[in-house]
């Protein structure tokens, strides 16, 4: 079933930036998918396209993607007259065309928008549902629903408040079903909204891009005590977890960490040492419900990854760490920094890729994560990566916009769909007992 139609067009992605969108056609009907846009380009990402015009969307126009998809990928691909179930062999086909190693000629909004969509094709001519084409290019065995990250409170460059860390999350490692857990994050969500609103204000619980609430916290532990109190109000003591996205390399300034970094008189001498944040966040770990730290220290910081692996067993995701960059991932496996890994869309070029990444975490028994992006679409894809590659974890946000809700609500109908068979990965989020 090759390849009849693919046309790309600029569309605008959560925060209103142009991204990409591409549909295909073929003898099944049409497949769609928008990928998500990048907040910020990071070292080791694979390049998207953009206009840098700074008369039309203050540079970040996609019109040179959507052109190489339309005069140089579609028709070159439609003549290799390719299966779109040849996943492989077409992704291969994209990096040889655009010939860089960080896909800066043709865009990696471009290559990966297009993967993506021929993943979809893939799945409807096997006749089987997009997550369980995913499995069976990643050679999963059984289908294992993720436990959810689910943000409440929003700090760090995500908000003007005091708190140092980007976001503040539940994970509800003790439910026994995906929704179930969705349950318990939703309740904690706005059980902390309506207390929140109550004491400061409705402003005070406006949302960031990643749907977390702008609460004017003045402190880390200020940001603990009130979700930790929020769990067990709400009656879930035991049933949900606090995870920390610190995303530290926004702290990290002259080979230190400064936790006040948003203020512009912050002190150097008060700047922390890597060991130092180390013991803040094995301090949080014995004294609150955190079970994760994501990007707890600089993504070069590998000493510090390392080290701190070393003495605790709770959970040290790397995101910025390795960008879902197979040489990045592969120092992580190599220095044994962290225990777990978060893959995204949009950072990698092609789909896979990203399977390759996940062969290689999985099989070195690091945890992984899919998670979301500022700048993410209504496109549902995620969730079913999540849920093909049995992931065990999936971060897509709080419980509010669209974008966000809609992969939730995805994982929910594919758990319906999967009956008496879905199982949720619970307390072995990390694949560790």
């Amino acid at each position: 079933m090759p390849i009849k139609i693919l046309l790309a067009r600029q569309i605008y992605d959560a925060t209103g930036v142009p991204t990409v969108e591409v549909d295909m056609v073929t003898e099944l009907g049409l497949f769609r998918v928008g990928v998500p846009s990048t907040d910020m380009k990071k070292l080791a990402e694979a390049v998207q396209l953009r206009d840098n015009n700074p008369s039309e969307y203050a540079g970040m126009g996609v019109a040179k993607a959507i052109k190489n998809i339309n005069t140089i990928i579609a028709p070159e691909l439609i003549k290799q007259n390719l299966e779109v179930t040849m996943q492989k062999e077409i992704d291969q086909f994209m990096i040889a065309l655009d010939g860089t190693e960080n896909k800066s000629r043709l865009g990696a909004n471009a290559i990966m928008c297009v993967s993506l969509v021929v993943a979809k094709a893939g799945a409807a001519k096997k006749g089987v549902p997009l997550y369980r084409h995913i499995s069976d290019m990643a050679n999963v065995a059984s289908i294992i629903l993720p436990v959810p990250h689910i943000t409440i409170i929003a700090g760090g460059t995500l908000s003007n408040n005091g708190l140092p860390f980007q976001e503040y999350m539940i994970m509800p490692t003790g439910a026994s079903t995906f929704a179930e857990a969705m349950r318990i994050g939703s309740e904690i969500y706005h059980y902390v909204k309506n207390t929140v609103t109550a004491k400061y204000g409705p402003q005070t619980c406006f949302v960031s891009h990643t749907g977390g609430m702008s609460i004017p916290l003045e402190s880390h532990r200020d940001a603990l005590l009130l979700l930790t109190d929020a769990i067990k109000q709400c009656g879930y003591i035991g049933k949900a977890e606090i995870s920390i996205n610190a995303s530290a390399s926004d702290l990290y300034k002259d080979g230190a960490y400064d936790l006040e970094f948003k203020n512009p008189n912050s002190n150097p001498q008060d700047y922390m040492s890597s060991d130092k944040l180390a013991e803040v966040y094995l301090d949080n770990m014995k004294e609150f419900p955190v079970c994760s730290i994501e990007d707890g220290f600089e993504f070069d910081d590998w000493a510090a990854w390392s080290t701190l692996t070393l003495r605790t067993t709770g959970q040290l995701l790397g995101n910025d760490l390795t960008q879902t960059n197979v040489r990045r991932v592969g120092l992580a496996v190599e220095k044994k920094a962290g225990n777990a890994i978060a893959l995204r869309l949009n950072q990698a070029g092609t789909l896979n890729e990203i399977l390759e990444s996940y062969k290689l975490l999985k099989s070195n028994g690091f945890g992984i994560a899919i998670c979301d992006r500022w700048g993410d679409t209504d496109d549902l894809f995620l969730a079913d990566l999540a849920v093909g590659l049995s992931a065990g974890q999936v971060r897509c946000g709080g419980p509010v916009r669209g974008e966000r809700v809609g992969k939730y609500n995805q994982i929910i109908r594919i758990e319906e769909e999967l009956g008496a068979l879905s199982k949720y990965a619970g307390k072995n989020y990390r694949g560790q007992l």
